[in-house]
């Protein structure tokens, strides 16, 4: 254990992009939690009534706040977009070998549907998310015994953009590499067996002398920063990996450029609208109730025939002087609240369904023909950004693993792909009885007609898998036919 002195390197600094984002990240996270963080945030969120000496009383404020309603806006539309993505369940090709890690990605039982929609969600809502495929350190070369048996495993570890504190990129050739990332993460620090007491580590991802990939683990001591652990992985065969098995994903790339939030404009307004309903109770709470009133009342007479009390309802009788009047004060509806609201949410699915909807791409006269091809949402290039990430995770687990290499897909025969159709965008019934007319016309094809389908939401097998569906159902048809013509032949001949 190396001890260093107090003044080796920052470890915890932050990258600018990072701080510069941190407090987009955070707002987001506090509306997806809901109501109950929100509230907790007080005047962070929702700010005083007004600039009076009234509103600077704590109980006052409290019943302000109370009274407000917070409505998810960004957790309902995170949520509802990743179902539309996971209607149809993501489509694992590759090698064999690779399905007991996909069931278990994360080496404590998340499988990778489970991990790969978690990641969704965070791209959705910070436009950032990091994979870092990891191994245990091993001596020497790994035997596929070990693999089999799940002794031996590569794991793959989904970050949030807020542990992601700082990074930097290399030139090698034509690629751009990370040389360098430091992920801020917890570990349990004491354990008594009933409870645990957490700390902060940092997990230095490193490419030294930009050649060789290195993992420490800082902790912080009474002296400073220490490193606690090092390793240098290496792959089945035993060598050493010369980049970083983490990569980032974000909505319109899957660099290190940090992105503005697909969410924040909705997260600004549904605070906005906090804020609004807030003012609209306390204006229901101020007003709502009506105010009894009375004029040209002596004190003797309501002393003497009112008997100190002014009685209302159905059944009172009001005994009054000549020209005297009672009646109720009630306060005009106030609909600019109201209408603030009804205006932000509005936007708010304005906002939401162009995550989903599909949008057009200006094309040249050539490119006209491949419309379909050009039509794509924001949500499906997350989709398949996150696809692309977990592709590269899978190819680096495949080389700590010593699978070979089947030849098709991704890099080393590998893919994970999610699903970009969404029910949004599905193709309607009317179009679907004209797509199956022109194939049986023969104006298109079964590949054609399936392509029709599968950009418009409808199928997503593979058409070798529909094919050879078809093709066992035709056999299994043709011997049931076979076998109920024997079986007539049979009951003629003994009749």
């Amino acid at each position: 254990m190396k001890t260093l002195d107090i003044h080796s390197p920052k470890i915890d600094a932050r990258h600018p992009h990072y701080e510069e984002r941190l407090p987009d990240w955070e707002r987001i996270s506090d509306c997806i939690e809901g109501q109950r963080k929100i509230k907790e945030q007080g005047i962070k969120y929702l700010p005083r009534p007004g600039a009076t000496s009234e509103s600077d009383d704590p109980e006052r404020y409290n019943s302000y706040k109370q009274r407000s309603v917070f409505v998810n806006f960004v957790g309902e539309t995170q949520k509802n977009s990743v179902g539309q993505c996971f209607a149809i369940p993501p489509v694992f090709s590759g090698p064999e070998d690779l399905e007991p890690y996909l069931s278990s990605i994360d080496g404590a039982g998340v499988t990778a549907e489970q991990q790969s929609k978690c990641a969704l969600g965070m791209v959705l809502a910070f436009s950032r998310a990091g994979i870092f495929t990891d191994y245990p350190v091993t001596s020497g070369v790994t035997s596929r015994a070990d693999v089999e048996s799940g002794n031996i495993a590569p794991k793959s570890i989904l970050y949030d953009p807020r542990q992601i504190i700082n990074w930097d990129t290399i030139q090698r050739g034509a690629r751009t590499l990370l040389s360098f990332v430091m992920i801020e993460e917890p570990y349990v620090d004491e354990d008594d067996g009933y409870k645990k007491e957490f700390a902060l580590q940092w997990r230095e991802l490193r490419l030294e002398d930009d050649l060789t990939y290195v993992v420490r683990i800082w902790r912080q001591g009474d002296e400073g920063f220490f490193v606690f652990s090092e390793a240098y992985p290496t792959d089945s065969a035993g060598l050493y990996f010369d980049e970083i098995p983490f990569d980032f994903i974000g909505a319109e790339t899957n660099n290190s450029l940090v992105e503005k939030p697909l969410l924040l404009d909705i997260a600004d307004l549904t605070i906005a609208h906090y804020v609004d309903s807030a003012d609209d109770q306390e204006s229901v709470h101020i007003t709502g109730q009506a105010t009894p009133w009375a004029s040209g009342l002596s004190a003797g007479w309501i002393e003497n025939q009112m008997k100190g009390k002014l009685t209302l309802g159905s059944r009172a009788v009001i005994p009054l002087p000549e020209g005297g009047s009672v009646g109720l004060l009630q306060a005009s509806p106030n609909t600019m609240t109201k209408e603030s609201m009804k205006h932000k949410e509005e936007l708010i699915v304005k906002l939401g369904a162009k995550i989903v909807e599909k949008q057009e791409v200006v094309q040249t006269a050539t490119e006209k023909t491949l419309t379909e091809a050009s039509r794509s949402s924001i949500l499906s290039g997350v989709c398949s950004n996150v696809s692309q990430a977990y592709a590269r995770s899978l190819s680096w687990a495949t080389r700590f693993m010593g699978i070979e290499n089947s030849g098709q897909g991704y890099e080393n025969g590998a893919s994970y792909s999610l699903n970009t159709e969404f029910a949004v965008n599905r193709i309607s019934s009317e179009e679907r009885a004209a797509n199956r007319e022109d194939y049986n016309t023969g104006l298109i094809d079964f590949e054609e007609a399936r392509d029709n389908l599968k950009s418009g939401g409808v199928a997503y097998k593979e058409d070798e898998d529909v094919k050879d569906y078809h093709e066992e159902k035709a056999d299994a048809d043709f011997m049931k036919a076979q076998e109920a013509f024997a079986q007539q032949s049979n009951n003629q001949v003994e009749e």
